[in-house]
């Protein structure tokens, strides 16, 4: 028996000027989107859909190890991570011609995902389907009935489940003992009870053989790429009602640890096979137990991973103490996610966040101390939110000294508390589910708000964030003192320079009113989406913009560098950097040196001046 473990294709191509979209879906907490602008395809993938945010399908790996030590004839294809186009992928699916299909999907792509099952089925005939993932139906007897292009559904975590299914149809035997599933049985649909959640202890390493294992990223605060991800613990006991990986995969406030060195074992074991340069412990919440995570971190340390790499993680700020910190930042941890969601306290306690604001920026402001980086989640959109309550919330993101802030549309996932309540208040615009991608965009609205108040106050916090940021970072007047050293070591006054909008706009525009200053002439290059950013600071023939692409592509903009260089001779250019580590800068630099010969400086939020 063949069986696929598939991560589909979810993209939109662009349309002229409009943009296109790739998604996230397998491995991600709430699957969502991102735009893109042009689209170049090479060997069946889309080169544009790889480099930025890629989660590691973990659930569909570990299925597929379970499928291992079944001795199953197996494939398992990350169509996403590879950018694959979906003439690319269903080519695969003829060729490999499994006889089952384990399909996660997720509420934001069910739809997508129902046409490639009924399109499998087409290109396979008599290919069995599984769907799994984060989707409340799939526990509905109704979803079966109304989609015969699936055959089999499991709710929940489900790689027991899964092993359990495919292991009954190879052997032939009954599908009443497989935990959460749902199937027909002649005429009728039967669904399984979910049974109990499994050890970790008892889970074997995810597989990646045959994964694009070096695109899969996470650049918490900068960690650079490429990137080994993988979990230690699993669950939450505390009950914030929009989180939907323990209401939905683990149905419960569950917490389960798998051993501290089989972690460390698993980490290592992968740091000799590939050149990572980062590791990503993608845990719900890994401090829930002060004594694993310290033996964690002792295990870490003992064996120099640290060391080796940056690592980074996500966790409680109120769980934190010193001693915990300490160990943390003696294995090395880099950075780490905290959630805050709101800076009002009764806001915190309707959410069931179960957390003490003053105990969470405490330890914020701790961990920063400790040395350890930063990023920050907030939600908008909260079920008591008022416009003073954002405003506060702003003001305290603004004012603490972290690295880097998500701000987010409270967004309803249904099968969450969340959505029960807001469904009961009548506060959901949508049901359309290809909406709810969790981004910029509601679905619902509150007491208080509108959909699209809530998607302005986003957009304004994330503004006065980035200016609050830099000014914190270059109000030293260490700042300018080493970016004029670096300038007049290789510039005379009056020179043309070239600045690239490469980072925040606040620090793009710090970087130009300063060498403005000094009395070079200066140049921008940016995206055209960013041109209003800049339009009272220069004029517009010392704006220089490209259509489409967000990014700096040195194969798609060389030509036009050297254009504007031959034109405006430029004498050096200046790179605004969003962290001193440089990562994903590669083609930026290349582009500079093709725009003007040489880079004079960069700088970063933090008021580093890199040279």
């Amino acid at each position: 028996m063949k069986v696929l473990f598939t991560n589909a294709p979810w993209y939109k191509a662009p349309e002229g000027t409009k943009p296109g979209w790739r998604g996230v879906r397998a491995g991600s907490r709430w699957p969502h989107t991102f735009e893109y602008f042009s689209h170049t395809v090479r060997d069946g993938c889309i080169l544009e859909l790889v480099g930025g945010y890629l989660p590691f399908p973990l659930w569909l790996a570990t299925a597929a190890a379970f499928a291992r030590r079944e001795g199953l004839d197996f494939r398992l294809r990350d169509s996403i991570s590879m950018g694959e186009t979906y003439e690319s992928y269903y080519d695969f699916v003829r060729e490999y011609a499994p006889d089952v299909v384990v399909l996660e999907t997720s509420t934001p792509t069910v739809r997508v995902d129902l046409a490639i099952a009924a399109r499998l089925r087409e290109l396979v005939p008599g290919v069995k389907v599984l769907f799994t993932g984060l989707h409340f139906e799939l526990e509905q007897v109704s979803f079966l009935e109304n989609h015969p292009e699936v055959d089999f559904a499991i709710h929940g975590e489900y790689e027991i489940s899964a092993t359990k299914l495919l292991r009954a149809l190879r052997d032939g035997t009954s599908l009443e003992a497989v935990p959460a599933l749902m199937y027909r049985s002649g005429a009728s649909i039967r669904k399984n009870p979910f049974g109990t959640l499994v050890d970790l202890a008892k889970f074997p390493w995810a597989e990646r053989e045959g994964l694009p294992n070096l695109n899969y990223f996470d650049g918490v605060c900068g960690l650079p790429r490429p990137q080994l991800q993988l979990m230690a613990t699993r669950g939450c006991p505390y009950g914030c009602i929009f989180c939907a990986w323990p209401q939905m995969l683990y149905r419960g406030p569950t917490y389960r640890k798998r051993p501290a060195q089989d972690v460390v074992d698993e980490i290592k074991a992968n740091l000799d096979k590939l050149p990572y340069k980062s590791v990503y412990i993608d845990d719900d919440t890994v401090n829930i137990s002060k004594t694993y995570v310290v033996e964690l971190a002792t295990k870490l340390r003992e064996a120099e991973i640290g060391g080796r790499v940056p690592w980074s993680t996500m966790g409680r700020a109120d769980l934190m103490d010193q001693p915990t910190l300490a160990a943390l930042r003696d294995a090395g941890l880099f950075s780490i996610k905290y959630g805050v969601e709101s800076a009002n306290q009764a806001i915190l306690d309707e959410i069931d966040k179960r957390a003490k604001l003053e105990n969470v920026l405490e330890m914020v402001r701790l961990t920063k101390e400790y040395g350890i980086r930063v990023h920050l989640t907030y939600t908008f959109g909260l079920p008591s939110d008022t416009p003073e309550t954002i405003e506060k919330t702003i003001e305290v993101a603004c004012a603490l000294p972290v690295d880097t802030v998500q701000f987010s549309i409270a967004t309803p996932f249904p099968g969450t508390e969340m959505y029960r309540m807001y469904e009961e208040k009548g506060w959901i615009a949508s049901k359309n589910w290809d909406d709810y991608i969790g981004s910029n965009s509601a679905v619902s609205r509150t007491q208080n708000f509108t959909g699209e108040q809530l998607e302005f106050y986003v957009a304004e916090a994330y503004r006065r964030f980035a200016e609050a940021q830099t000014a914190r970072g270059v109000q030293s007047a260490e700042v300018p003192e080493k970016l004029h050293a670096a300038a007049t070591n290789t510039l005379s006054a009056g020179d043309p320079v070239l600045v690239m909008q490469t980072s925040r706009p606040p620090l793009t525009r710090w970087l130009v009113r300063t060498l403005k200053t000094w009395g070079y002439d200066v140049h921008l290059a940016t995206p055209a989406r960013f041109r209003k950013e800049f339009g009272t600071l220069l004029p517009n023939e010392r704006i220089h913009t490209f259509e489409g692409q967000s990014h700096f592509r040195f194969d798609l903009h060389a030509e036009w560098a050297r254009q504007l260089r031959s034109k405006f001779a430029f004498k050096g250019a200046f790179i605004p950097y969003s962290f001193a580590s440089r990562q994903g800068y590669e083609d930026v630099e290349r582009l500079a040196v093709e725009f003007a010969g040489r880079i004079v400086a960069g700088v970063t939020p933090e008021g580093q001046v890199l040279r």
